[in-house]
């Protein structure tokens, strides 16, 4: 009876660890980058940039809608001054009164007006672009952040499996050493190991700990909350979770070439610079505005009462008017000479930036996809070098318990097993990054939301 409550004791407290591991919040890459990109400061600045670019839009387009001003002086004239009713100067104090209502519509500025709109929308694609161009270098730098965690973690665990063997090992070695099978110097030989062994999984620990701290700096995660981060691609071999998708070099270049946020930035930039020769052109150039108004005034000499009211002089001086203005540049020809010139030059830059990143572009999208290539190779071989390193350290622990290879035979094959896990890990990380890289080129999102 009490056997029974023990195992249903047992039984209980198992079901609670596994419904508290299942509860526990997991964080993949995609997550972990979705979070990245939405708590990112430089993001919220570009993403407010274009706010901007989309203000100074309404503003040109402004620019073309007539203009109103409104006035109103008040004026005390004391001395010699002329009277309105008279026209003839005199020495009184007076008290002047004038409204002003001005309207003003621009008629040709060169083009000017145009363009400005032009540059305007061309500047809220590249602003766009550069907000897409931030994100997508956020989600890489901690999708690059989680890979490394990742591997971190990985190794941690072939460190603590590495240290449980070796005090296996040198528990057997002791006992063996204790009826004569085996000399003290193997069982020092193992104590080193297993004291090696201790060293290394605390170095993979801190390692892992950096990583993290790492990963939630790119995040801008909270240091105090936990982060536990999907081990699925530890556990299982490569090729269950990822699918080589074949694809010419040249239609990935191509992709890329059409999908590319920092291509387009550069792209709308240059156009933007060639629409600002125009503008500058077009501020060399002579401008015509028309203008009309309304004005009224009131009179009254101090301490006097013998004048109209207010009213009534309102009505009686009021008036209208209309005009065109014709402004044409004469003393600042060489201030517009020098503007047309460097709006000239800093179009010819933004060209040739741009012709320099697509020629970077092409590098990348190059070197990603033979990158991809090359790792999932060399996984495969490694996962196959892996299993036979695997297998011959296997059988040299038991021939080693047998008696019949040393205790640096086991050390030796021990670590040529740890090592090919550890190649074997970063190639199968580094290859999905890759594939993640080349479809993100393709045109593909970097983050896959579910």
């Amino acid at each position: 009876m009490k056997r029974k409550k023990i195992e249903k004791g047992l039984f209980l407290l198992m079901l609670a660890a596994t419904v508290s591991l299942h509860a526990q919040d997991v964080w993949d890459v995609d997550r972990c980058m979705d979070y990245a990109v939405k708590n990112n400061h430089t993001v919220r600045q570009r993403a407010f940039e274009v706010k901007n670019n989309k203000l100074d839009k309404l503003q040109a387009i402004g620019n073309f809608l007539p203009g109103l001003q409104g006035g109103i002086q008040a004026q005390y004239n004391y001395g010699r001054n002329i009277d309105p009713e008279t026209n003839t100067y005199k020495n009184v104090k007076t008290f002047n009164n004038y409204y002003s209502l001005q309207s003003t519509l621009p008629i040709f500025y060169g083009g000017s007006l145009v363009n400005q709109v032009r540059q305007a929308r061309v500047n809220v694609l590249r602003g766009k672009a550069a907000l897409q161009e931030e994100r997508d270098n956020v989600a890489l730098e901690t999708f690059q952040a989680y890979i490394q965690a990742l591997y971190c973690q990985g190794t941690v665990r072939m460190a603590k499996k590495k240290l449980s063997e070796s005090d296996s090992i040198l528990y057997k070695t002791q006992v063996q050493e204790q009826v004569g099978l085996k000399g003290q110097a193997d069982v020092a030989q193992m104590e080193a190991q297993q004291a090696t062994d201790a060293y290394n999984l605390t170095k993979q620990q801190n390692l892992l700990a950096t990583a993290l701290l790492n990963l939630r700096q790119k995040m801008n995660y909270p240091t105090d909350e936990p982060l536990l981060l999907d081990s699925t691609l530890l556990d299982s071999s490569v090729f269950n979770h990822i699918e080589l998708q074949t694809a010419d070099k040249e239609e990935v270049v191509r992709l890329a070439m059409q999908n590319n946020p920092t291509l387009r930035k550069s792209e709308m930039n240059a156009k933007s610079t060639k629409i600002g020769r125009y503008i500058a052109y077009g501020e060399a150039l002579p401008s015509v505005y028309m203008f009309s108004g309304l004005s009224t005034s009131y009179f009254k000499e101090l301490h006097s009462s013998n004048y109209p009211s207010f009213h009534e002089q309102f009505n009686n001086n009021y008036g209208y008017y209309f005009g065109f203005t014709l402004s044409i540049p004469i003393l600042n020809h060489f201030k517009s000479y020098g503007n047309v010139k460097k709006a000239r030059n800093n179009y010819l830059i933004a060209k040739e930036q741009y012709e320099e990143q697509k020629l970077e572009l092409r590098k990348l999208v190059e070197q990603a996809v033979l990158d991809r290539e090359g790792y999932l190779k060399e996984s495969i071989r490694m996962e196959k070098k892996e299993e036979s390193d695997a297998i011959a350290y296997q059988v040299t622990k038991r021939k080693y318990e047998e008696g019949l290879m040393t205790s640096l035979d086991v050390q030796n094959n021990a670590a040529t097993w740890l090592e090919s896990q550890a190649n074997l890990l970063q190639s199968k990380l580094t290859y999905f990054l890759k594939c993640r890289l080349v479809d993100y080129y393709k045109g593909e999102d970097i983050i896959k939301r579910k």
